[in-house]
């Protein structure tokens, strides 16, 4: 009696007719024709996956890079940046002082001249009577008397009126130089824009002396920013102004004035 050997848990579509041994026993399902069957709990090959996807990516971002070093973007133009001008109002001209007109002394009067007191008349010496023959009385000669000048007082001519002083010319006042940028149209300073990539502010004081012309002819200095860039352009800027020049009365004269320039970054 034959027996047939069955594989454990195999489905039927897997079953093979092994055959029949040369001396006419049964078939025998030999080891090496088993078929595996793949344990469903076994993990799959994802390694293999995972090192495609990393490759793949890496592909991706090499192109990528490739693309932009070869067409790089050119950049947007930084728009200029903002400033603050600061303005000091020029100082209220001081009334030049009207001289003080002196009364004009008058003559002094003249003192009244005393009349010189008369002088005492001197009696003449009578002369003697001469004995004559005949006893003659002899008659005393009357005095002379010396007239005496006149003591009436003598009355000192007017003394002339003072003549009125000149009235003093009006005092002139002198005007300070003006040069605001929004009446004159002048440009404003260049923000640096190595300070400005530094954060840099600070306030420049000049002092600018300026011609009848209103050109300026020297520009100082006065206070410092801190940041000598912002210094120079302060004083690069002012020296292409024009001001209005100062004046005394109407007459236009050169000056100084103080310009006060503020740097300063929009928020």
């Amino acid at each position: 009696m034959s027996t047939l050997i069955l594989p454990r848990r195999l489905p039927p579509r897997q079953l093979r007719h092994w055959p029949e041994q040369p001396n006419g026993g049964c078939p025998v399902a030999p080891s090496s024709l088993r078929v595996p069957q793949q344990n469903p709990a076994q993990p799959r090959a994802w390694p293999q996956n995972a090192l495609a996807i990393m490759v793949a990516l890496s592909l991706h971002a090499a192109l990528a890079y490739w693309l932009t070093a070869e067409h790089p973007q050119a950049p947007e133009p930084t728009p200029p940046m903002p400033i603050t001008v600061q303005w000091v109002p020029p100082p209220a001209p001081v009334p030049a002082t009207q001289p003080v007109s002196q009364p004009t002394p008058q003559p002094a009067a003249e003192p009244q001249q005393q009349a010189p007191a008369p002088a005492a008349p001197n009696p003449t010496a009578l002369p003697r009577p001469k004995t004559q023959a005949k006893t003659a009385a002899a008659k005393p000669a009357a005095p002379t008397h010396s007239a005496a000048p006149s003591t009436a007082p003598t009355t000192p001519a007017p003394a002339p009126a003072p003549s009125p002083a000149a009235a003093p010319a009006p005092a002139q006042t002198t005007t300070a130089p003006i040069g605001r940028a929004g009446y004159l149209n002048n440009p404003p300073p260049i923000y640096p824009p190595a300070a400005a990539r530094r954060h840099q502010e600070g306030t420049t004081l000049l002092r600018v002396h300026v011609l009848p012309s209103g050109r300026t002819d020297q520009v100082q200095v006065l206070q410092s920013s801190g940041v000598p860039a912002l210094d120079e352009a302060a004083q690069a800027a002012v020296r292409q102004w024009t001001f209005i020049p100062a004046k005394r009365g109407e007459t236009p004269v050169e000056g100084w004035v103080n310009v006060p320039l503020a740097f300063k970054l929009a928020p």
